[in-house]
């Protein structure tokens, strides 16, 4: 397991870092006072702008097209051009301790003792980041691939966060789909993939909690959050 983590985390993070994962990246501009911190409502409200923004991608062949990738990547996607985003049939708020990222960080036996504080907090923050796609590696490079391409990130000015989270949302007849939220100083910052296959053995807190801690993550806290289906 950790020499799986270790390969994984460097395979994300040269993802990320090259440029190599795509992401539409914008900022919006909300009506919440200046730095006020954002509550479950507008973090499951976000989730779902996220998500839409992953169907209007997969509504787009021509998208795809642009993107290019294996035959491989592409048998993987089509499958999922199908999904509806809309309707989340359940939704997790998962929020870690604070020394949740650096014990991950430590089973993929990441060396960081001659890391500067902010360097270590960069990495930290990439790995909060790069859960989901360390999640969708466990299926393989292909699917990492196509999971990469499946990826959309936003940004909310006049939000923030005391501590970054996830919101997991569970789809009927789709695959879930992972939000990770960070940012302080009144600009709060999410980004959003697929996660392909069936990586949730049951549809529950208790599932969602053994997602995470199949990568070693202890000390995470999960919570239901309710759903508005009008």
């Amino acid at each position: 397991m950790k020499r799986f983590l270790g390969l994984a985390l460097a395979l994300c993070l040269i993802l990320g870092l090259s440029g190599c994962q795509v992401i539409t990246r914008r900022i919006v501009e909300t009506e919440a006072e200046n730095g006020a911190s954002a509550g479950e409502p507008a973090l499951y409200a976000h989730s779902l702008e996220l998500a839409e923004l992953l169907e209007e991608m997969l509504c787009s062949p021509e998208y795809f097209e642009l993107m290019g990738g294996s035959q491989g990547v592409s048998d993987l996607i089509i499958p999922l051009m199908r999904s509806d985003l809309s309707q989340p049939e359940s939704a997790y708020l998962i929020t870690l301790s604070e020394d949740a990222l650096p014990l991950l960080l430590d089973g993929a036996e990441a060396d960081m003792e001659g890391f500067s504080p902010g360097l270590r907090e960069f990495l930290e923050r990439r790995m909060l980041q790069s859960v989901a796609s360390i999640l969708n590696a466990q299926q393989g490079t292909e699917t990492l691939a196509a999971a990469s391409i499946l990826t959309v990130s936003d940004a909310w000015a006049g939000e923030s966060l005391e501590a970054g989270c996830y919101v997991l949302l569970n789809y009927p007849d789709a695959c879930p789909v992972m939000a990770s939220f960070w940012g302080g100083d009144g600009l709060m910052e999410g980004t959003a993939t697929m996660l392909i296959g069936e990586p949730l053995d049951e549809d529950s807190v208790q599932g969602v909690a053994a997602l995470f801690q199949q990568l070693g993550m202890d000390g995470i806290e999960v919570k239901q959050l309710e759903i508005n289906e009008d």
